[in-house]
């Protein structure tokens, strides 16, 4: 165990040293005391091996920058079915075995191994392996706080060759999965099949929207994952079956074969290959893999007659997974996995380091309740145990804490866990190997009866809270106080210790003043933005192209509820994602410029409000004021498209300490008319027109605005040449910020004057010196 844990501490190390290099050197030195004073220098020599081949196996995970809108031509397999986009043309993923450029063909080394995004108007079929001529899009990387940081490659095909790459037995099993999906997504009902495929293949991309929200609600996205929970019970049920039948051999065959084995060996031994299958039609994802590399340590505990040492086994399932790709420390979906299988071991470990197990002769003679009672008690145990281990990780990474989770795992789990996973596991070899799925009909039963539970639990008021951002601060003292915890001997005057740290941030956030903030969001080349009013109350002042980056954001800031979406005008780019958002939030109420035609399909359920020049709307905390457009109001030059920028609607949001103005794409024409109301125009923080375009840079209009704070809502390496010189040369005057440069920028009113912050100021960077670690430890506090 403790070559293991230096291993794995010497690829920490490595990651660390990045951002914190003088605590990372301390931290070796500590170390490496330690264990020499302990006579255990040897460890020192593995952590040190720990951090060379974290070094040497290093690979960036952002994308080379010339990939992007450039001809690429690469060889690899397609994951996943195509997936329909619009009409015509499907997305897929494929895996990249290699890259280059097709001019030169020099093979561009860092996307090696990666996976793309594939568009395709081609009818390419199901041969996993392809050589592909790609055109790739632009950078679609948004730097917002609760969104991620690096972006999906994409690339459109212009032309498919099969059969360039020599097919793999990974081809072999991915054309088996393609079939297997196939079939399940035409035998059963639409969410059932999504449900049935989420569990056997691991694919998710049958999956509904609102099914997958019920699974989170309920806390049971965990099974839509494949994990150790899939393949535990999967083997315990085969397990328990070839004991059950080993035991009733012959008397003569089970004489012989105990020879060899004891029945529970041989009962392990026939477990293993259908562990293996599972893994073949599961992908070989990360997660899949790892889990069968646990349950199977597990077994083959069982064959050389040791199952307590689960420390070990997790130790050493974490140390061939990292030798095998070390970044998946880093992955999310690792950390929640081993975090819950160590929370689970040190909850039902007994004081000599062993894990509970009660065999069948114990519970005869020991059972002073019945089954059942047992069963219940354990799982909501279970439940708990790792709800709490691993509910800082969910709410830091979801902005969610599911309440009903005890409740659904009691329900839910186990009707999928000990029926549905069997059942259609059995019935997909069984497909997979004679053309039968043999039990359908309980399969579609089950799979319908979960789903249905799932939907109806989620519905449950207060079934799941949402948190708001938080410092990952606080997330490194709730794990430490549960080291210390178990490190101390698990005594009850230190279990509070993981939650102090969280008190007394709550403590200090309900006592700490909050003034009226507008976060400008990056989306690209478009318009974002969301005001936090002191009252709680929220507005979104237009969608951008998709929506998805103002619903990420609102729910990093725990967020339910739009009270206010305001739409300037209907350009994509600004109004695009209002059906997103009004299908994932309670929206109160939809304001517009009084020229928007929805269309019929859309569910308009919030209250809708036309504006025009004049109105104004108060409340305790700030007022709104209408400057543009009028009803007479239409332009005289340029086209249809010059017209609706010119009708955008321009507001001024006025609180108790500064005012922002809002412009929409309003260009030359708006900004001379809205000189009539000259008084009415001046504001401390202005969103510039038209993502800085050189037809709004009216020098009089900016100049009667006389802002302190800029904010310019543009994409990077647009075609447009956005910002323009001339536009950038009118705010000489003011302090600008880019959203391509500078990401999400919040803008909050104080008494003292406006705090700005963006979303750099928020993240770690490489440091060279002390000071730059320590602005990265503050950084570790922070929270948006």
């Amino acid at each position: 165990m403790p070559f293991f844990i230096s291993f794995l501490c010497g690829v920490i190390l490595f990651y660390l040293f990045n951002y914190f290099p003088f605590s990372s050197l301390l931290l070796f030195v500590v170390f490496s005391a330690s264990a020499i004073f302990r006579r255990k220098a040897f460890l020192v020599a593995v952590l040190v091996i720990g951090i060379f081949y974290a070094f040497l196996r290093f690979s960036p995970l952002d994308y080379p920058a010339d990939v992007w809108n450039s001809g690429l031509r690469v060889t690899g397999r397609f994951l996943t079915q195509p997936t329909a986009v619009r009409p015509g043309t499907d997305i897929r993923t494929f895996a990249i075995n290699r890259a280059f450029d097709p001019e030169s063909g020099v093979e561009i080394m860092e996307l090696r191994n990666r996976e793309m995004g594939v568009f395709s108007d081609y009818n390419i079929g199901n041969d996993a392996a392809y050589e592909l001529l790609l055109k790739t899009g632009g950078n679609s990387a948004r730097l917002n706080t609760g969104t991620m940081k690096s972006a999906r490659l994409y690339g459109s095909v212009i032309a498919a060759i099969p059969g360039k790459t020599k097919e793999s037995i990974f081809d072999t099993l991915n054309l088996y999965r393609n079939d297997l999906n196939d079939f399940v997504a035409g035998r059963f009902n639409t969410d059932s099949a999504g449900l049935i495929a989420a569990i056997t293949t691991g694919t998710k991309g049958y999956l509904g929207r609102d099914v997958r929200n019920a699974f989170n609600i309920t806390g049971l996205a965990h099974i839509l994952s494949i994990s150790g929970t899939h393949f535990g019970l999967f083997s315990i049920m085969l397990f328990g079956i070839f004991s059950f039948l080993i035991r009733r051999l012959p008397y003569n065959l089970l004489q012989r074969l105990t020879l060899y084995l004891t029945p529970l060996q041989a009962a392990a031994v026939l477990t293993l290959p259908f562990m293996f299958m599972y893994l073949g039609i599961s992908g070989w994802s990360v997660p899949a893999l790892r889990s069968f590399l646990m349950i199977s340590l597990f077994l083959a505990g069982l064959l050389i007659g040791r199952k307590g040492f689960w420390l070990n086994s997790l130790l050493f399932a974490a140390f061939v997974l990292v030798v095998w790709e070390p970044d998946v420390i880093l992955s999310l979906s690792f950390q929640l996995s081993f975090i819950a299988v160590l929370f689970i071991g040190f909850s039902f470990e007994k004081g000599d380091g062993g894990i509970k197990a009660v065999d069948e002769e114990e519970e005869e003679e020991e059972k002073k309740e019945s089954r059942i009672v047992r069963y219940i008690k354990n799982i909501i145990r279970l439940s708990v145990v790792v709800s709490i281990g691993t509910a800082p990780l969910v709410a830091y990474h979801f902005h969610y804490l599911s309440i009903i989770s005890p409740l659904s795992n009691l329900l839910v789990a186990p009707l999928i866990g000990f029926v549905l996973i069997p059942l259609s596991l059995m019935s997909s070899f069984s497909f997979l190997l004679t053309g039968y799925y043999i039990f359908g009909p309980f399969v579609a039963v089950s799979a319908d009866l979960a789903v249905k539970l799932v939907i109806l639990l989620s519905g449950i008021p207060f079934a799941a809270v949402s948190v708001a951002s938080f410092p990952p601060a606080l997330l490194i003292f709730f794990y430490i106080g549960f080291f210390i915890y178990i490190v101390a001997g698990r005594k009850k005057k230190f279990l509070l210790l993981p939650f102090i740290p969280l008190l007394i941030y709550l403590l200090l956030n309900v006592f700490r003043p909050v003034g009226l903030s507008v976060t400008f969001l990056d989306v690209g080349q478009g318009d974002s933005a969301v005001i936090e009013l002191p009252d709680k109350k929220t507005i979104v002042v237009d969608t951008g192209r998709t929506g998805k980056e103002a619903a990420a954001f609102l729910r990093y800031t725990g967020k339910d509820d739009i009270d206010v979406l305001i739409l300037s005008h209907f350009h994509p780019d600004h109004s695009g994602g209002l059906q997103y958002l009004m299908e994932r939030f309670n929206v109160g109420e939809v304001w517009d410029n009084g020229r928007i035609i929805y269309p019929p399909e859309m569910n308009m359920n919030a209250r809708h409000r036309r504006l025009k020049r004049g109105d104004i709307i108060k409340n305790r905390y700030c007022k709104i004021t209408v400057l543009h457009p009028y009803k007479e109001f239409y332009t005289l030059l340029g086209g249809e498209d010059v017209g609706e920028n010119d009708s955008s609607l321009v507001l001024k949001l006025t609180g108790e300490n500064g005012s922002f103005v809002f412009t929409g794409d309003i260009g030359e024409e708006a900004e001379a008319d809205m000189l009539y109301i000259k008084k009415w125009l001046p504001g401390d923080v202005l969103k510039i027109p038209h993502h800085g375009s050189g037809r709004s840079a009216n020098s009089e209009f900016i100049s009667g605005i006389s802002p302190s704070i800029a904010v310019i809502s543009v994409g990077r390496d647009n075609s447009y040449g956005h910002p323009a010189a001339g536009m950038l040369k009118q705010l000489a005057g003011a302090k600008v910020f880019r959203t391509d440069l500078d990401g999400a920028v919040k803008v909050t009113e104080t008494e003292n004057g406006f705090i700005v912050k963006t979303y750099r100021d928020f993240q770690l960077e490489k440091a060279d010196s002390p000071g730059k670690e320590m602005d990265n430890i503050r950084r570790l506090f922070l929270s948006w």
